[in-house]
């Protein structure tokens, strides 16, 4: 009896042994993660800081001797000869995300509900054969696309850019939407259409509210 005890107790010393140092061994593993994150932003705020306007490297002072908030003035009020037209370039860029995050979204969620939710006998093989253009370098898409882009009439505009980057960002965004869309019941769907709801009605009334962030 008494051996099993001293066994027990072992056992159990063991486990919180191994569980201390898993949890000592992940905590290690975050700090060095986030320092490793976290280094690149410190870096521009130095440079972003130094009153050399960034044009000296970094010569191992963890703070600069003198910080300055001259860089951000000249960037707002765009006195910097290649900062001319900063505003209008961060209008452009600001125009191309937001453009390219609610399409993206649009696209691979109802890519994502036409496969994932409409029983489609090859909803697989389609999801994989999207995910398959990325194994293509894009710099090997840069002429045909241009091509394209130049046949459309759209060289030398945003919504140019904007469709290459909504190309390329559609079939991750449709694999974690399918993905995170397999949590949510069938019965869900059968139930809607039970009570006469349409396909439109089932994506706009269950699937994206659902698929909402809470």
């Amino acid at each position: 009896m008494s051996l099993a005890l001293t066994s027990g107790r072992l056992a159990r010393r063991r486990y919180r042994l191994r569980q201390v140092l898993i949890e000592a061994g992940s905590v290690m593993l975050g700090v060095v993660l986030l320092i490793w994150s976290l280094t690149p932003i410190y870096n521009m705020l130095l440079i972003a800081l130094d009153p050399e306007e960034g044009e000296i490297e970094f010569d191992g002072n963890l703070w600069p001797p003198e910080p300055s908030l001259d860089s951000f003035r000249a960037v707002v009020t765009q006195e910097a000869r290649y900062l001319e037209d900063f505003w209008h370039q961060f209008g452009n860029s600001l125009y191309i995300g937001l453009l390219t995050m609610l399409l993206t979204v649009l696209i691979g969620s109802l890519a994502s509900f036409a496969v994932s939710r409409m029983r489609l006998s090859r909803g697989s093989l389609l999801t994989n054969a999207a995910l398959l253009t990325y194994a293509i370098p894009a710099s090997f898409l840069i002429v045909p696309y241009y091509r394209i882009m130049h046949g459309y009439g759209l060289s030398n505009s945003l919504w140019a850019v904007i469709a290459a980057q909504v190309a390329f960002a559609i079939p991750f965004a449709t694999l974690i939407l399918q993905l995170y869309a397999s949590l949510i019941p069938f019965e869900l769907d059968d139930a809607a259409r039970v009570d006469g709801a349409s396909a439109v009605q089932v994506y706009l009334r269950i699937y994206l509210p659902l698929m909402t962030p809470r």
